[in-house]
């Protein structure tokens, strides 16, 4: 599986998240070619060796949303990728939101080919400002704090809004990817940042979920916030 990586955050962050949502709505075809596999051999070669951690990632997420019936809130959800396979894996429910909407139209083009559009509704949204009805079960959130400089009023948001779990991930700092991604997407106009082990534990912390994993995983950290009593009892995994 491609790299599941073409989410995209809120534009509560003014200037900063007009940048991106307008980088995500421009490119969302040449993101999502990246799970479609609709590039050159050489391309696809590429994905498959240097973005194994990111199919590690997608594999992970879907296997912490494999319970039947559940509700599943996807932030940042991108071209569907998260949202649809979390659908045909059982999944009652799925509401993906985000900002960028040529990414939301493949969104529900890919739920009504992969049969799953009655279960998975898309909404245009600010996950901060948006007023959600109901709990969810679980809530996800990949890709998404690579464009946020403020990730702890979601992760609070988050973690009110779960019964069960936040499935989440953040962009190591100090490997050999980051300072190339970051100029890439600087010459596109959009931010991005980077997490040490550190202050991913500060952040779950301080957003209040008492158990949690971090697993270093390649060049990122993947982690779930427990919201409720049915949690692992390692509080996290995995190296710095």
């Amino acid at each position: 599986m491609p790299e599941p990586n073409p989410q995209s955050p809120s534009p509560r962050s003014g200037a900063v998240g007009e940048k991106v949502r307008s980088h995500f709505h421009a490119t969302a075809a040449e993101f999502d070619a990246i799970y479609s596999g609709d590039k050159g051999r050489l391309a696809r070669w590429l994905d498959q060796r240097l973005r194994w951690d990111m199919y590690e990632r997608f594999r992970r997420t879907v296997a912490e949303c494999a319970e039947p019936g559940l509700r599943v809130l996807d932030v940042g959800c991108g071209s569907g990728r998260f949202s649809v396979a979390v659908a045909r894996a059982g999944a009652a429910e799925v509401v993906g939101l985000d900002f960028a909407e040529n990414m939301l139209d493949l969104a529900r083009c890919l739920a009504e080919r992969e049969g799953v559009g009655g279960r998975c509704r898309f909404l245009a949204a600010d996950f901060m400002e948006h007023k959600f009805a109901e709990m969810f079960d679980i809530t996800l959130a990949i890709g998404l704090f690579d464009y946020v400089a403020d990730c702890l009023p979601f992760l609070r948001k988050m973690r009110r809004l779960s019964r069960q779990k936040v499935v989440t991930a953040f962009p190591r700092k100090w490997t050999w990817r980051a300072p190339v991604r970051k100029l890439r997407l600087a010459l596109r106009g959009c931010p991005v940042y980077f997490f040490t082990r550190r202050q991913v534990e500060r952040l779950m912390t301080q957003a209040g979920f008492e158990r949690f994993a971090i697993d270093r995983l390649g060049k990122l950290y993947f982690v779930i916030g427990y919201c409720g009593t049915a949690a692992p009892g390692d509080e996290t995994r995995g190296a710095g």
